[in-house]
């Protein structure tokens, strides 16, 4: 047994227009609900990719402020290391190099004194051409045993040499003569010396000596 179904009343069957009409209804309302839902869909997926495209903005967005904070922390690091390797080259340079004026002091005293003591001591003074720069300075003094005779004349021998020794001891004076307690034919002879007050910077023409 077959069913057979007609939409179409005896008017509408006798008149082909009223049929056309009502498939290009039909038809129209199929398009429309298409493009609805492609519209709809369109949305949606513009949507998520929007919301992905935020969340990925938002991302990097807190990446580059970590940066920024890390960038940050490590330029005050950077400037507490240069701070800190300015004041090392400033105490640097304010030392004496001892070595060389070891070295000078060997050299220019004869073999007929016999150093006893060496003595070099420090102080903080203010330095540069206008005296308000803190410098350090530097002064020494040297003991020695000779024998009594010519001993004026030895001890302005050395003072001499000490104060040629390309300027390593600063300026060089007699510090005095004394008779040796221990021996009265030999003499206890005092040597002292003072070094420029070096200045607690970097040299602009090379270290100091």
């Amino acid at each position: 047994m077959s069913l057979h179904i007609d939409l179409f009343t005896e008017k509408e069957r006798s008149n082909p227009s009223g049929k056309i009409l009502l498939t290009t209804m039909i038809t129209a309302a199929i398009v429309i609900l298409i493009g609805l839902a492609l519209y709809v869909f369109q949305n949606f997926f513009m949507l998520q990719a929007s919301q992905s495209a935020l969340s990925r903005a938002q991302r990097r967005s807190d990446e580059m402020k970590q940066n920024h904070k890390l960038a940050l922390s490590l330029i005050a690091d950077i400037a507490d290391v240069r701070a800190c390797l300015t004041e090392m080259t400033a105490f640097s340079n304010a030392q004496a190099q001892v070595a060389a004026k070891l070295y000078a002091i060997a050299v220019s005293v004869p073999d007929d004194i016999q150093l006893t003591q060496l003595s070099i001591s420090e102080s903080l003074v203010a330095g540069g051409p206008k005296k308000d720069l803190p410098a350090r300075l530097y002064t020494g003094q040297i003991t020695g045993r000779t024998a009594a005779d010519g001993v004026n004349e030895r001890l302005r021998s050395v003072i001499g040499d000490m104060n040629g020794a390309d300027g390593i001891l600063g300026t060089v004076r007699p510090g005095g003569v004394n008779v040796d307690p221990a021996k009265s034919t030999d003499r206890i002879v005092e040597i002292n010396f003072s070094l420029e007050p070096r200045l607690y910077k970097q040299a602009e023409e090379g270290r100091q000596k």
